[in-house]
This record gives structure tokens, C-alpha cells and sequence, in this order.
């Protein structure tokens, strides 16, 4: 049986994924930057290959809709039912402080003459939306995947309450993903019949190129998977562990070597994400935690919201060697060393002052129950 609330505490190797996504987020996003201020980069060289950032968000959308799935399955099972009002303040008190904040900062320190609208949409938690009608917060663009997870986060407890309660739930469930994979095409078929308008396709090419709320239901769908623990699933894992290796690692070898569909590319490491979330945080014999990535996945999110910035200035005020290699070993250096020392300050004082709030909310609130 897998661990019950209480019990769980950490949950092996997710840490360790949010550490490689937020890292080859990194890596790629230093590599466009340099490319945007015509600086020799690794993208015009065709001869090296290395992990596309976008597959990254994916990775993190399958991880949250796993994770997020399996607690509120955890809390239903213990309580009988799901506090909304927790669920939502939890994920406010976690999610929105370091997202406004970078918001800010970014909007201070770049002082970029942004529309009324743009601000809004960003402001509201939409800036997916703002990216898909070319409104993008381009200081710092990655907070697109943030509106993304919240979006999410705001829809999916209240389809779950729903569909908890149906014998047949992982039908249901896989029929949302199906929903959401096909409706970016039956909107461009409609627009391709009836439309014909270049903009409308452009924005719906856009939304959807970001907006995987179907990835995030993929995850969502191993969250049930997991915690329903079916015997025959662990059986399969344990009796051909040479297998299990292998595609377990398979999503990560197409990843590094950039294998792509021309459709359906995002879904399909999803799919693939999502059986290696599976065999890493189920199997015995699959432990990929070390004390230095544990600690990166622990500050993934910082990682990921103050990256741009920092990848802006150091490019901008950092000497240009004519040296290639040593300038990318400086740039390199610079640009982790300054991310993971501000993730890591943000989080153990900034994001940790609302993350203690937090905490004593969800005591008070044990406290009351008692009562």
C-alpha cells in the first residue's frame, strides 16, 4: 500500500525532477538570452544537442498534477471530504508571494512600457492568456507556466469532489485529457471552416502551445493510479526490473537527444513522465536522491521564477571574452551561482515567512477540529 497522510513526508525523487527541469530551464533560457543580444550561442549550432526547456514545464506540469491529485486523494480518505477553503489558502500562501514579487522586481528593474492590458492579465494570474494574444511579460516570460499551475489549481478540486465520488473515476478522468488534447484542433478545424482568420489560429496555436492543463490531468490521472496502488501494476514493475529501467529512462535519453512528433510531442512525454514519476517514487530499487539535488528541488521554484532576471544582468554587466569557452564558463558560473544563492536566501526567509503562515493556519485548524 502506498504511504497515508501522516505517514508521507516525502515522497523519493521528486525533488530530484524538479531540480533537473528547473536547471535545463536554466541552461536553454541562457542560451536564447545570448542568442537575443547576438552573443555566440549553443542554439545556431546545430552539432549540439542538449535538453529543450520547454519539456521541463511539461515535466513539472505532470509532477504537480501527480502530487497535487495524490494529497487531495490522501485528505479525502483521512477526512472524508476536502476543504476547499485550506486547498485554495494553501496554495495562495505557497504559489502567489514569489510570483508577485518576481512580478515586481522584474517590472522595476526593466521599467518596460507595458500596456494596461498586459499588466492586467499578468497581474490577474493570466499571463498565459497575455502570451497567446502577444502581450507576453517578456522581463520574465517563464511566469506563463505559473498561471498555467494556478488556473489548474483554481478548476481541478472542484472537478475532483465530482469525480471522486464515480465508481469509474480514471474514466472520467482520461476522458478530460482526451477533451483537452483535441480541442485545440476541433478550434482550428472550426476556425479553418468558418473563419479563416490567420489571428484567431495564431492564438489558439499559442494558448495551447503552453496551456497543458491536459498534461497536467495526465499527471492527475497517475496521481489515481498511485495511490489505488493496482498489485498488477507493482508486480509488472518488480518482476521485469531490467525494463522498468529502461523506460523509466527512456523519456530522459529522448529528451537529451531533442526526439520530436510533429503532434502531440508535449503529450507524449507526458505519458512517458509519467511512468518514470511512477517507477521512481514507487520502486525499491530506483533512488536517484542525493543531498545536492534534494536541496536544488527544494528551491526548484525560486530557481525558476528568478532565473530570467538573472540571466539578463549578468549578460548585460558581465565583461565579453573573445575566449568562447571561458566566457561561457563565467557566464555559466555566474548566472547558477547568483540563481541557486537567491532561490536558497528567498526561500529560507522571504518564502519561508509564508510558508510558517501556513503552518499555523493548518494548526489552528487541527486545533478547532479537536475542539
Amino acid at each position: 500500500m502506498p504511504p497515508r497522510l501522516g505517514m508521507i513526508k516525502h515522497l523519493k525523487g521528486l525533488d530530484t525532477l524538479r531540480a533537473l527541469a528547473a536547471v535545463i530551464v536554466l541552461v536553454d533560457h541562457v542560451e536564447i538570452i545570448k542568442k537575443e543580444n547576438n552573443i555566440r550561442n549553443y542554439i545556431d549550432n546545430p552539432s549540439l544537442i542538449y535538453p529543450d526547456g520547454h519539456l521541463s514545464v511539461i515535466l513539472f506540469f505532470v509532477i504537480s498534477g501527480f502530487l497535487i491529485t495524490y494529497l487531495l486523494l490522501i485528505e479525502k480518505e483521512k477526512n472524508g471530504r476536502i476543504n476547499l477553503k485550506n486547498f485554495y489558502w494553501r496554495r495562495i500562501l505557497r504559489i502567489w508571494p514569489l510570483y508577485y514579487l518576481v512580478l515586481f522586481l522584474s517590472y522595476f528593474i526593466f521599467n518596460p512600457d507595458y500596456s494596461f492590458g498586459r499588466i492586467l492579465l499578468s497581474v490577474l494570474i493570466f499571463p498565459n492568456v497575455a502570451f497567446a494574444i502577444r502581450e507576453t511579460w517578456d522581463v520574465s516570460p517563464q511566469i506563463w507556466s505559473i498561471g498555467v499551475e494556478e488556473q489548474f489549481y483554481i478548476v481541478w478540486p472542484l472537478l475532483f469532489i465530482f469525480i471522486s465520488k464515480k465508481k469509474k473515476a480514471l474514466f472520467y478522468i482520461a476522458g478530460l485529457i482526451i477533451i483537452l488534447t483535441l480541442l485545440p484542433f476541433g478550434l482550428k478545424f472550426i476556425n479553418l471552416v468558418f473563419f479563416k482568420s490567420e489571428e484567431f489560429y495564431t492564438i489558439i496555436s499559442r494558448f495551447f502551445y503552453g496551456t497543458k492543463f491536459n498534461c497536467l490531468g495526465i499527471g492527475a490521472l497517475l496521481g489515481f493510479i498511485f495511490f489505488k496502488n493496482k498489485d498488477g501494476i507493482s508486480k509488472i514493475l518488480l518482476t521485469y526490473n531490467f525494463l522498468t529501467i529502461i523506460f523509466t529512462l527512456l523519456p530522459f535519453v529522448l529528451w537529451f537527444f531533442k526526439f520530436k512528433t510533429e503532434h502531440l510531442n508535449d503529450e507524449l512525454y507526458a505519458v512517458l513522465f509519467a511512468f518514470s514519476i511512477y517507477n521512481i517514487v514507487r520502486h525499491p530499487k530506483i533512488n536517484i536522491d542525493n543531498a545536492v539535488t534534494r536541496f536544488l528541488g527544494k528551491i526548484s521554484y525560486g530557481i525558476y521564477l528568478y532565473h530570467w532576471t538573472i540571466i539578463i544582468l549578468v549578460v548585460k554587466y558581465m565583461p565579453k571574452y573573445d575566449a568562447f569557452y571561458l566566457y561561457n564558463l563565467l557566464l555559466y558560473a555566474s548566472v547558477l551561482g547568483l540563481t541557486i544563492f537567491i532561490s536558497w536566501l528567498s526561500f529560507v526567509t522571504y518564502e519561508r515567512f509564508f510558508l510558517n503562515i501556513k503552518k499555523k493556519y493548518e494548526f489552528l485548524n487541527k486545533q478547532q477540529k479537536s475542539d
